[in-house]
Order: structure tokens, then C-alpha cells, then sequence
């Protein structure tokens, strides 16, 4: 077949058509009669949920009537536009579709077809738009595809397609853009694709990409998109993506990516979102200085960075989201940071800083999270931190060197939905949260926190959210409350190890029913094991040692 001309290969497939749907031969392939009996033979290898494809029929002539067809205006009328997303479609794309040589759109993303792409779709010279995205196909993408000379989207996205992506696509000089992520795909990203001259987006995520990023990447000015996250993709950035004056969006996480930070990649004037976690990227984090910055999200943890935090990163004033978790920063923090005033999203952990946290920090009523744990940081929390970050969701300042209470204003802050604070030095009684009714977490372990009379559990009651409640390792005495069975259904972690609790172990602890791990060993706990454990139908780590507890597991 790969020696026949175009014509002739289209009469073949016509004759080919005719056969294998037991169709009549005459006319099939007469004006727009093939248009007609190829959307027959399509259909007749799919399967569709009733009221997808009525109109589909044999006896129907107005095929240009049918769901999800569109013809050209002007006779004769052919076949322009397939459209049947998210229809519940399943079965393979036969060849037969090539015979609708009018057609510029096919778009059957979000079902179930299956097999592969058949490489007949390289014959429609007039397509410009083919997604077949969000379905179950299999085998490579069909180098035919560089014929259509015409395409301007390319979307093949979340299937099960391996193999190489093909250089020749990059003979497609109209596409604009290409989006094959989420599949099987292996080799190099084709070096010819830096150079496509309409390309807005390119997105191969979420693939097993090798090879370095094309070095001509960014060097055309109408891209604004590129993701190639989650490949095994190594080298520098491209001095071109760095550069870039129309790049809205990079994200380049989890990959083997190395060198420094290009210093231009921070003072860009277009780039709204720079995500380069997961890598291996070295050096100091270039400084800013530029005044008015575009930039809203930039992740650039887990890589090696060392150095200070640039107070710089003060100047970029639309961030929402800083993140430079698990790197190799020292030093203190910047008091600049607190200033941003779109600031939500802070995380800074598993870092070498010390000092206290800025008092501009917890001033900063736009911010969501805060995340600061394992560093060597110091110092008490703000008295009235519930009303200066009002906003706050989640307040992780886990492994440090915090001491003092926990100030009683947190409780004014009504959003907290996970408070950790553990493995610091905080001393006092337990406050009573049950007035944030959002709260899902609070992990106050390895600190010097006291009970009081454990008026705090019945508090607690009323966070009908709450899933973990980690107390272990304080200095919690006395008797633990029956209304310790009062707590949310929702709690599925209990954590009273490693205190000083004492007395029986109350049976209303068989009301929680979602329990899957309880820790009460290492305490003075006395009495037999209540028999309501047997409820616990979830439960799956207990630890009851060493306690002076008697009798028999049920």
C-alpha cells in the first residue's frame, strides 16, 4: 500500500470499505456517497450507549444531520467537522474514517476507544485538529501524521500509546499546539520541535522521556506553554526557555534536570508559574531585580540549592505560592517575604535555617499555609497569630525548636484545617479547638504540653472532621474521660503513647468507629482490655505495651 499513489490508495479504500462493511459497492466512492457509507463503516465498529448514534442510520440519507457531524456550507456537502466527545464510545477508529478527505476536525477524546491510531489518518491533507485524547488506545503514534501538513492541534493525551514520539512531526509547521502527555512514551523529544514556527503549547508530561530539553526550545515567540514534567529528562535549562519573552508557564518537575538557575529565569517580565521541583538543580537562587514581577507560583524544592534565601524574592510581588522545601538553604529568613501582599502558600522545610521566623510572617493575613519543619528555628509563637493570619488552613512548624504555649488566639482561627506542631518544646495545657469546625489534623507530639483536668477532649468533640489526633510523648497524667468516645466518626488516628496517663482504659472507646491505629503504650494504664475494642473493625496498628494492663485481647 505504501507504493500506491494517493488516489489510487483512496479507491482502495473505498473497495476495501465496501467489502468489509457488506456494503454496496456502487457509489461508494461517488461524490458525497463515500462521505456517507465511511461514518456508516466507522460506526459499525463501535459500541455506544442508546440515543448516542440514532441518527446513524443506514435509511437515512442527511448524513449531514447526523449527532456530531458538521458539513461545509456549500454543495456538494462534505464532511468538515466529527465531533463525539465524552459519548461513551467504545470500540477501535477504523481506517474507513480517511475517506472523508473534507475532514478538518476529529474529535472523539473521553471514551473508551481502543487499539490503535491508524496511521490512514495521515491521508486527510485538510485536518487541523485531531484529538483523540482521555481513551484506552495502544501502539505509537503513526509517523503518517507528518502528511497532514494542515494540523494545528495535536491531542493524544492519557492513553497507552508507546514508542518514540516521530521526528517527522515536526514537518507540521501549523501545529500550535501538541499535547501527548500522560502516556508510555520513550526516546528523546524530537530537537526539530524547538523550531516549529505557530507552536503556543507543548505539553509531554507524565511520559519516560529521555534525552536532553531541545536546545532552540523557547526560541520562537508564540510559545507560552511547555510541560515536560515527570520524564527522565536530564541536561541544563535551554538558554532560549530562560530567555523567553512570551512563556507564560514552565514546568519542568521530576526530572534529572541539573546546573544553575539561569539568573534571567526569576527576572522574566511574561513567566506567571516556574515549577522545577524534583530535580537536581545546584547553585544559589538568583536574585531578583526586577520591581514588578509576573511571576504567581514558583516551586523549587527538593533539588540541591545552597546559600541564602535572596531577600530579593520580596520583589516579586504577585506571588502566591513559594515553595523551597528539602534544599540546602542556610541562614535566616527573610523579614522581605512577609511582605508580598498575594502571599498564600509558604513552605520552607527540611532546610539548614535558623533564627526566628520574621514577625512579617505571621502578619501576613492573605496566607493559607505555612509549612517551616525540620530547621533549627527558635523562638515562641506570636500571642494573637489567630488574628493576624485569620486565613491560615494549614499551620505545619513540625521538628524545630519552638517553646512557650500554644497561643490561645488560634482558636479564633475558624479556617485551621491541620494543626502540627510536634517535636518542638512548647509547654502548658492543651487549648480547647473545638471551635474550629474545619479541623482535620492536630499532631502536638514529642512536646511538653499538659492535660489539665482533659477538658479539651469534650471540646474536641464538636470537630466532627477530625481524622488524626497525635498527643503522644508529653506530659499528659490522670485518667482519660469517657468522652473521649465523643470524638469525631471521622478519627482514624489516636496517639496517646509515651505519657503519663493512668487508670482504666474507658469502653467508649469502642465508639470510634473508624479507628485504624491506636498508640497508648508506654503509660500507667491499669485495669483489663475493655471488650468494646472489638468493635474496631477498622483498627489496624494497636499498641497497649507496657502498661499494667491484665486479661485478653478480644
Amino acid at each position: 500500500m505504501a507504493a500506491l499513489s494517493f488516489p489510487r490508495l483512496v479507491w482502495f479504500l473505498c473497495l476495501f470499505l465496501g467489502f468489509f462493511c457488506s456494503l454496496p459497492l456502487l457509489g461508494i466512492c461517488d461524490d458525497t456517497e463515500s462521505d456517507r457509507q465511511a461514518l456508516l463503516c466507522f460506526k459499525s465498529r463501535l459500541s455506544a450507549p442508546a440515543g448516542v448514534l440514532p441518527s446513524w442510520s443506514n435509511t437515512s440519507v442527511e448524513f449531514c444531520d447526523w449527532h456530531g457531524i458538521t458539513c461545509s456550507a456549500t454543495s456538494p456537502r462534505h464532511v468538515v467537522a466529527l465531533d463525539l466527545e465524552s459519548q461513551g464510545i467504545s470500540g477501535i477508529i477504523a481506517p474507513f474514517i480517511a475517506n472523508l478527505t473534507w475532514l478538518a476536525r476529529l474529535q472523539l477524546s473521553n471514551n473508551s476507544f481502543s487499539g490503535g491510531v491508524p496511521s490512514e489518518l495521515g491521508l486527510l491533507s485538510r485536518l487541523t485538529n485531531l484529538n483523540l485524547s482521555m481513551n484506552t488506545l495502544e501502539g505509537t503514534i503513526p509517523p503518517q501524521l507528518s502528511a497532514c501538513s494542515q494540523l494545528q492541534v495535536l491531542g493524544l493525551w492519557k492513553n497507552s500509546l508507546r514508542g518514540e514520539i516521530p521526528p517527522g512531526l515536526s514537518q507540521c509547521k501549523r501545529l500550535q499546539e501538541i499535547d501527548l502527555s500522560n502516556n508510555k512514551l520513550q526516546g528523546g523529544i524530537p530537537p526539530a520541535f524547538g523550531d516549529l514556527p505557530e507552536l503556543h503549547i507543548l505539553v509531554l508530561a507524565y511520559n519516560m522521556l529521555t534525552g536532553n530539553i531541545p536546545p532552540s526550545l523557547g526560541s520562537r515567540r508564540h510559545l507560552t506553554y511547555v510541560d515536560l514534567g515527570r520524564n527522565f529528562l536530564g541536561g541544563v535549562i535551554p538558554e532560549f526557555l530562560a530567555n523567553s519573552s512570551s512563556l507564560q508557564v514552565l514546568r519542568l518537575m521530576s526530572n534529572g534536570l541539573t546546573g544553575k538557575l539561569p539568573k534571567a529565569l526569576l527576572n522574566t517580565l511574561s513567566l506567571g508559574a516556574i515549577c522545577l521541583q524534583q530535580n537536581s538543580f545546584v547553585g544559589s537562587i538568583p536574585s531578583v531585580t526586577i520591581t514588578s514581577s509576573p511571576i504567581k507560583h514558583l516551586d523549587l524544592g527538593y533539588n540541591k540549592l545552597s546559600g541564602r534565601i535572596p531577600s530579593s524574592l520580596g520583589n516579586l510581588s504577585s506571588l502566591v505560592l513559594l515553595r523551597l522545601t528539602s534544599n540546602h538553604l542556610v541562614g535566616s529568613i527573610p523579614e522581605s517575604l512577609g511582605y508580598i501582599p498575594t502571599l498564600q502558600m509558604l513552605s520552607l522545610s527540611v532546610n539548614n535555617l535558623s533564627g526566628t521566623v520574621p514577625p512579617s510572617i505571621f502578619n501576613m493575613s492573605s496566607l493559607i499555609g505555612l509549612a517551616i519543619t525540620r530547621t533549627s528555628l527558635f523562638g515562641r509563637l506570636p500571642i494573637n497569630i489567630g488574628y493576624t493570619i485569620p486565613n491560615i488552613q494549614d499551620l505545619i512548624l513540625s521538628v524545630n525548636s519552638f517553646d512557650g504555649s500554644i497561643p490561645a488566639s488560634l482558636l479564633k482561627a475558624y479556617h485551621l484545617q491541620s494543626l502540627e506542631l510536634s517535636s518542638n518544646r512548647f509547654t502548658g495545657f492543651i487549648p480547647f479547638f473545638g471551635s474550629l469546625p474545619n479541623l482535620e489534623e492536630v499532631d502536638l507530639g514529642h512536646n511538653k504540653l499538659e492535660a489539665d483536668d482533659w477538658g479539651f477532649i469534650s471540646s474536641l468533640s464538636n470537630c466532627s472532621r477530625l481524622a488524626i489526633l497525635a498527643l503522644d510523648g508529653n506530659n499528659l497524667k490522670g485518667k482519660l474521660p469517657s468522652s473521649i468516645g465523643n470524638l469525631s466518626n471521622s478519627l482514624e488516628t489516636l496517639w496517646l503513647n509515651s505519657n503519663k496517663i493512668s487508670g482504666p482504659i474507658p469502653l467508649e472507646i469502642g465508639n470510634l468507629k473508624s479507628l485504624s491505629s491506636l498508640y497508648m503504650g508506654d503509660n500507667l494504664l491499669t485495669g483489663n482490655v475493655p471488650p468494646t475494642i472489638w468493635k474496631l473493625h477498622n483498627l489496624v496498628d494497636l499498641s497497649l505495651a507496657q502498661n499494667r494492663l491484665s486479661g485478653q485481647i478480644p
